[in-house]
């Protein structure tokens, strides 16, 4: 209060705490209070530092950490900076997008690997800081070639996140994820002005998520077989040797069953290394 006096504030403690809806006064609160939700739930007004929350109720959740991200996040951007000017690194500033993009896929693997292994919370947060470290790398690039930079990259998908959910920051009503889902879809498919069903599917998807995204793209044209019919394609695909075919049906079989094909393909051969090194010991290899 101290410093709001100085300033010229009128300030001190409330009697009473005021109404959400009452104008001429502020409340300054602890950002972590559940208060500050219940205001802003009943029409509040809430500031959350320099950022431009899309409304009141998102500037109160993000009121705990937007400051500390804030400096942080100038703090890294500072040294990514610093790193790619002509007295930072050298290897840093041979870098290209491209030079970029193993880097890229092999961090982006690695959140997978410590997620799906249940690595320890400094473990994760190591290997995201890692995945945010390319994304930085690469808006530094652009910003240096005067295309785009990080500013823009975060109020693009600030703005795509909002306009998807407008059953959050609009008036859309939803029954569940499902809704949510093809809401998603149909608004992405506009903004992309896409023609063809399975545009915009990256040919760098690995197989079984390619085909899995491809399969999802068709079932929304009445693609739908039952297991029995996938079943049945996949063993005919099996006997004539088609083993491209016969990997399509169990995608099939897999989305059917609700099971995400990358994701138990990748347990299955976890457990085959676990199983053949306890039985046969290490190798020197």
């Amino acid at each position: 209060m101290a410093r709001l006096r100085k300033a010229g504030v009128e300030s001190g403690p409330f009697d009473d705490e005021p109404a959400a809806t009452d104008e001429g006064v502020a409340l300054v609160a602890d950002p972590d209070s559940v208060r500050v939700l219940e205001l802003a739930r009943a029409g509040a007004i809430v500031t959350a530092g320099a950022a431009t929350p899309p409304d009141d109720l998102s500037a109160a959740y993000v009121a705990p950490v937007v400051r500390r991200a804030s400096a942080d996040l100038g703090t890294f951007l500072s040294v990514m900076a610093r790193l790619r000017s002509e007295d930072g690194c050298p290897w840093d500033r041979e870098q290209t997008h491209e030079s970029l993009l193993i880097h890229l896929l092999e961090e982006a693997h690695e959140v997978v690997e410590a997620v799906e292994e249940g690595h320890t919370d400094v473990e994760l947060e190591e290997e995201l800081g890692d995945v945010l470290l390319q994304v930085a790398f690469h808006a530094r690039l652009a910003e240096q070639e005067g295309r785009f930079d990080i500013s823009g990259v975060s109020r693009t998908v600030t703005t795509k996140l909002v306009r998807r959910h407008p059953h959050v920051f609009g008036q859309t009503e939803v029954d569940d994820a499902d809704d949510v889902v093809r809401n998603w879809e149909a608004i992405k498919k506009e903004e992309k002005e896409r023609s063809g069903t399975f545009d915009g599917i990256p040919r760098s998807l690995p197989a079984l998520l390619a085909a899995y995204k491809t399969q999802k793209r068709a079932a929304a044209l009445g693609f739908s077989p039952d297991e029995t019919e996938a079943d049945a394609e996949l063993r005919a695909a099996l006997a004539s040797g088609d083993l491209g075919s016969a990997l399509f049906w169990v995608v099939a079989l897999a989305r059917r069953r609700g099971v995400d094909p990358e994701s138990a393909l990748t347990g299955a051969v976890a457990r085959f290394r676990e199983g053949f090194s306890s039985r046969n010991g290490p190798t020197d290899a």
